[in-house]
């Protein structure tokens, strides 16, 4: 297997590295300098800023159409396009990437459902002109995505949709949603679900902000109450249709950017052993401990498969396959791996690490941030769980 990329994409690769080099201050790259501007009117302004010289400069959407906003590239040139962006510690990704719910999820599922309408907006949603977020997780519904309660009731050319959504990334930024509501009988299951675009400054939308156990606000809760949807434009797909749609979504969600991740998980583990090599365990360097070198290598390990899973991914993408249930394989890997490596940053800073008034935590509040906030993200895309039954049931046949 030539695990090298083509001159093409290794010219672009040279063209994106120079534009970052010159877009991504040096402050930007040092960890933690997102997190002490966490929520505020500066981090927005600076983000939509660059969002739209990414834009403005040709690399958003590299693998679109051109006439929609793209650059019309194939996979290897979005894979590096992701392996750049990770390595240059750009923001984007689903915590700091503004466009990235639009970009990552909901642009490749118009350009599969989508109307000619509909495709209309995709440059709005690249140039970060329109925020997106996600509305599929309900209030008790839990992992169980066809138990949805929120309802559109067809009245004239409107769905009026009742109810709530909750865990929403990027909601207190997100000027629309794209989400699940319940058309058919409550008991119609993946029968009677639509997939929609709501404008979230329609009358009836409530907006509250989630704080985590990591401080963070950038989930939210959404309250629906009577808020008339226009039909034409905002269905993807067709009326009780949805589920199909959504599970081409959620399929694209887990094999997201697997070399980016690679990349930036690397950085992250990076960040770890940084902080093993100043920080005293036992009375001496805690990278001494033989316990903490092993882990390290189970990390890095692992994040070499999820480098050969990121390959596999691009080859089978480039030829024209889609990866299925292969892609909760990569989802079930690059969840557990950044956990772990989490876990081993927390455990290598100790007690004091964990109080953000002792020397250890004042140097690596990233670090802590950081132990607290993968565990919400592990969910993302659906539980452990919801991976290892789709493995047993379309991978290897196993009964129910």
């Amino acid at each position: 297997m030539d695990l090298r990329y083509s001159p093409e994409a290794e010219r672009f690769r040279k063209e994106i590295r120079r534009w970052l080099d010159e877009s991504v201050p040096p402050a930007w790259r040092v960890p933690g300098f997102w997190l002490e501007r966490d929520g505020t009117t500066e981090s927005l302004d600076l983000r939509r800023r660059w969002e739209r010289d990414r834009f403005d400069n040709g690399f958003a959407g590299v693998d679109w159409p051109v006439e929609l906003g793209g650059r019309g590239a194939g996979h290897e040139t979005r894979a590096v396009h992701d392996e750049e962006m990770a390595r240059a510690r750009a923001p984007i990704g689903p915590y700091l990437g503004l466009t990235y719910l639009g970009t990552t999820l909901l642009g490749p599922t118009l350009l599969r459902y989508g109307t000619a309408e509909q495709k209309r907006r995709l440059p709005g949603i690249l140039s970060g002109d329109t925020i997106w977020c996600q509305g599929f997780s309900e209030p008790e519904s839990g992992s169980d995505l066809a138990g949805l309660r929120t309802t559109a009731v067809r009245d004239g050319d409107a769905l009026v949709v009742t109810g709530q959504k909750i865990w929403t990334s990027m909601a207190r930024y997100g000027d629309a949603m794209f989400a699940l509501v319940r058309t058919g009988p409550p008991d119609s299951r993946h029968r009677g679900i639509t997939f929609l675009l709501i404008d979230l400054t329609l009358p009836g939308v409530e907006v509250r902000p989630i704080r985590q156990l990591s401080g963070s606000c950038d989930l939210g809760h959404e309250f629906l109450d009577a808020v008339r949807v226009p039909i034409e434009g905002n269905v993807v797909g067709e009326i009780d249709g949805g589920w199909e749609v959504a599970r081409y979504l959620l399929s694209v969600e887990r094999q997201a950017s697997p070399i980016g991740q690679y990349v930036e998980f690397l950085h992250e583990l990076d960040d770890v052993i940084a902080a093993a090599r100043r920080t005293a365990k036992d009375g001496r360097p805690a990278i001494e401990h033989p316990s903490i070198r092993a882990r390290i290598a189970r990390c890095r390990a692992d994040l070499e498969l999820l480098r050969v899973r990121a390959y596999d991914t691009m080859t089978r993408l480039g030829r024209g396959e889609d990866p299925g249930s292969e892609a909760s394989v990569t989802k079930l890997l690059w969840s557990r791996t950044r956990l772990a490596i989490a876990d081993l940053g927390a455990d290598v800073l100790g007690v004091d690490g964990q109080r953000s008034s002792a020397p250890a935590g004042e140097r690596a509040g990233h670090l802590r941030w950081r132990h607290l906030q993968v565990r919400g993200q592990r969910i993302a895309g659906g539980t452990a769980q919801i991976q290892r039954t789709l493995v047993a049931r379309d991978l290897l046949g196993l009964p129910r």
